[in-house]
């Protein structure tokens, strides 16, 4: 059985559009909390990547552990859990959230801890950052992005 971390935003979930409409009213002020509520509460609306689904339900028909992780605190509205139910994923994974006491870390970093102490046999992040500093901490962790999925087949 292999360990699987998988990023939820901009991996499973495609936030495309919610990413454009946060930068461009974050650009004056990038703590506009009123622009980041949006931006979180959009999650349940987001679509889902089919390329990696269909990973991760090979994984899961495979029986391997898999954690979805955010580098969002858990809040009182459970936007991640409502979308990985709605896509029939929730009583299939383990969602990995940043704790109260990792408000000081940035998000790509956090990851990195987390899979250096985790150690994963995979780890998969849309962002280049992340699958960077991943490899640097746990160097045995085949690190994978979304154009690995594209028409091709999981192990």
């Amino acid at each position: 059985m292999k360990t699987i971390m998988v990023d939820l935003e901009g991996t499973m979930s495609d936030h495309t559009d919610r990413l454009r409409v946060l930068e461009a009213t974050t650009a004056a002020d990038p703590k506009n909390r009123e622009a980041w509520k949006t931006y979180y509460k959009g999650l349940p609306d987001d679509e889902p990547r089919m390329d990696v689904i269909r990973a991760v339900r090979e994984w899961i028909r495979r029986e391997h552990f898999l954690m979805v992780y955010t580098t969002r605190f858990a809040n009182k509205y459970r936007h991640e859990e409502e979308w990985l139910k709605g896509h029939e994923l929730w009583e299939h994974i383990e969602l990995l959230q940043r704790e109260p006491t990792e408000t000081q870390i940035k998000g790509p970093n956090l990851v990195a801890i987390w899979a250096g102490s985790i150690r994963p046999d995979i780890l998969v992040d849309d962002r280049e950052d992340v699958r960077n500093l991943v490899k640097e901490h746990s160097p045995d962790t085949t690190v994978l992005g979304l154009e690995d999925f594209h028409g091709r087949e999981v192990h």
